[in-house]
């Protein structure tokens, strides 16, 4: 089944996009690691270059996170799935469906770390670390953007999907709070707060039930 969606969905076409998004990831990794100060005073000064790459890389890679789910999941409610509906069961196909979906989100997670670490060692002269746990929660919210795509996105209001996107940037980049009321509502990472093991564990909740949300509604609604 998941064969058959991979070879539904995927054309000549997205994989030309995928490769020319994977150029423009290289390009702006490269062009963050050029620094004008010298080897020396950035060996002297690791902290603070440290703190300096880790929220730069943060930043863009929660915009280009939330582009390339944007790009994955715009079209998922094309007719190319909807003859699938009459061979095979529905809840199977919406279930491998969201199996095709968060596949490529790991592939591309995958993709960006080493990326990141290749390019990083080539290029900065001090070796930067990041927080894994921190990588995993930005992780688990393209998987959070995809579930609200898909629950509330048709072809004919894709546009929705552009301020689902643009929702989340902003919220992650310049609304700085702290209230726990919106976070158990939208848990998405924010730049002003830090981020545990165990928020991690709500966020996985939170992202299988919108999974089971998603699950059910496409299990009744009308072809």
């Amino acid at each position: 089944m998941i064969r058959l969606i991979f070879q539904s969905y995927m054309d000549k076409k997205k994989y030309m996009m995928m490769f020319i998004y994977l150029l423009i990831i290289i390009f702006l990794l490269v062009i963050m690691c050029i620094e004008k100060d010298s080897d020396i005073e950035m060996m002297l000064h690791k902290d603070y270059y440290q703190v300096y790459y880790e929220q730069l890389f943060m930043q863009i890679m929660m915009i280009l996170n939330a582009m390339f789910v944007l790009f994955l999941a715009m079209d998922h409610d094309q007719s190319f799935l909807k003859p699938f509906y009459a061979f095979f069961n529905r809840k199977k196909v919406v279930f491998y469906k969201y199996q095709f979906h968060v596949f490529w989100i790991m592939i591309y997670s995958f993709t960006l770390y080493m990326l990141k670490t290749i390019i990083f060692k080539l290029i900065i002269p001090i070796d930067i670390s990041f927080d894994m746990i921190l990588l995993i929660d930005l992780s688990l919210d393209m998987i959070i953007i995809l579930n609200l795509m898909l629950i509330f996105m048709r072809s004919k209001y894709r546009t929705l999907s552009v301020v689902i996107v643009l929702f989340y940037i902003l919220y992650a980049l310049f609304i700085q709070s702290d209230s726990q009321i919106l976070y158990y509502i939208f848990p998405i990472y924010n730049m002003g707060k830090t981020i545990n093991l165990i928020e991690l564990c709500y966020k996985v909740c939170y992202i299988y039930l919108g999974f089971l949300i998603y699950w059910l509604k496409s299990s009744v609604e009308d072809v």
